[in-house]
Order: C-alpha cells, then sequence, then structure tokens
C-alpha cells in the first residue's frame, strides 16, 4: 500500500475528482469528532458506524450526534465547514450541475454552524422540517426545532431564509437573527448576544492534525492519503 503526502486543499480537490465506478457522489470530510457520534450510510437502513477522521460522506449518508457531543465536515469541492452540535442530525444530499456541485443538507433538528464558501458553481442550502436556507458564502448558526421552527443566526453575508409552510422569504444578514415559525411567520431582528450558541469545540488542543485516508483506485489498489493539516 503507497502513502503519500499533501496539502489539505489539494488532497480534497483530489477526493472529489477520483473517479469510482458506480460510487455515489463524494461530498465530505470528517476531520473532527468528539463523543458518540454516528454515521448511517445511503445502502444502510440503521446507524451502524462511529464516526471517525478522515471518514468521507456521500450523497444520500446522515449523520448524527449524541448528548455532549460534536462533529466538523469540511465539504470537498470548496472547503465549506459545517458543525453538527450535539443531539444534532443530518442527511448529507448533492449532485453534479454542469461544471459545480448543488449541495442540500437535510437537517431534522439540533444546531448547526456553518462557514460555506463562496459557491461559484452550484448551490448550497440547509433545509429543515420548517425553512430552507439558501447561501453563497457566509458564517451563520441554524438552530432548528421540529415545534416552534428554526433560528437563523446570521455572523457575516447573507443567507436567504424560505418558510416552506407560507412561502414567505426574507435576508438575514450579519448580526441579524431570522426566525421562521411552525405556522408560516417569518421575521429578522436584531441579534441578542446571549442567543448566540457556545462555539464547542473551538481551540480544542487534543485534534490530530494529520488524516489517513484509505481508497481504491480504479486499477483496484489500494492506497493510503496522508493529510496534514491546521
Amino acid at each position: 500500500m503507497k502513502s503519500v503526502k499533501y496539502s489539505l486543499f489539494f488532497i480534497l480537490l483530489l477526493i472529489f475528482a477520483m473517479p469510482l465506478q458506480g460510487a455515489a457522489q463524494k461530498m465530505a470530510v470528517i476531520t473532527k469528532v468528539r463523543g458518540d457520534v454516528q454515521v448511517r450510510s445511503s445502502q444502510e437502513k440503521k446507524f451502524k458506524d462511529k464516526a471517525a477522521i478522515g471518514r468521507i460522506l456521500s450523497d444520500g449518508d446522515e449523520i448524527k450526534t449524541g448528548k455532549d457531543a460534536y462533529v466538523v465536515l469540511i465539504f470537498l469541492d470548496d472547503k465549506s465547514q459545517v458543525k453538527l452540535l450535539e443531539n444534532c442530525s443530518m442527511l448529507v444530499q448533492g449532485e453534479k450541475s454542469g461544471a459545480g456541485l448543488d449541495k442540500e443538507l437535510a437537517m431534522s433538528h439540533g444546531k448547526l454552524k456553518a462557514e460555506i464558501s463562496a459557491q461559484r458553481r452550484g448551490e448550497f442550502k440547509i433545509a429543515t422540517p420548517t425553512s430552507v436556507a439558501s447561501v453563497k458564502g457566509t458564517n451563520f448558526w441554524v438552530i432548528s426545532d421540529a415545534t416552534t421552527g428554526d433560528q437563523i443566526i446570521g455572523l457575516s453575508g447573507l443567507v436567504e431564509l424560505l418558510n416552506l409552510l407560507s412561502g414567505e422569504v426574507t435576508t438575514v444578514g450579519a448580526n441579524q437573527t431570522g426566525n421562521s415559525s411552525v405556522d408560516g411567520e417569518v421575521n429578522v431582528n436584531p441579534t441578542n448576544p446571549e442567543d448566540i450558541p457556545s462555539d464547542e469545540g473551538e481551540g480544542d488542543g487534543d485534534q490530530p492534525s494529520q488524516l489517513r485516508i484509505e481508497f481504491q483506485d480504479a486499477n483496484g489498489n489500494i492506497k493510503e492519503i496522508i493529510i496534514d493539516y491546521r
């Protein structure tokens, strides 16, 4: 088995471009994990795998976090980063759109922090049972509750927030909080700093700075990629 070292940016492009016959679209790689985090492959009906650093998530895979857990994903095509906090569940979906990739994260509940790179090609959406947030390049929090609705807390850039019941749309900017309720109401207000979730895991010193990913190339050879990152 061959091992090769690359920079994180180069390796994400390499993984994204690797042709795998009959494989689902590769979407993201897990770069940080704490606590009970599980993954359900698109080919499985139940959660069977523990999330591990270096695990590649493909279209149709689902990930969920338990109590006091979190997980960080980096998307392979544009280095966008998403962090799921505890008791959160999310389905990862994506498909090629011309030269780009349309990405949609279906979040059933919980808290999520998104740092989305500028989307020059393709779309990036985060959907809940109540709303759809469409982004082009921004940082924000999503807090989703099935009984009350959603909060979008803007940190930078702009987020377009659509309520699925009423069809109402609003734009959420930096230092603003958009509310989308289960009864169809949508509004935007200045953010109360006390409403911003704690960014768990920020500055963790116990996370490795190297990923090792095994893959099988088109000729059936097993290779290992070593990713050094900060």
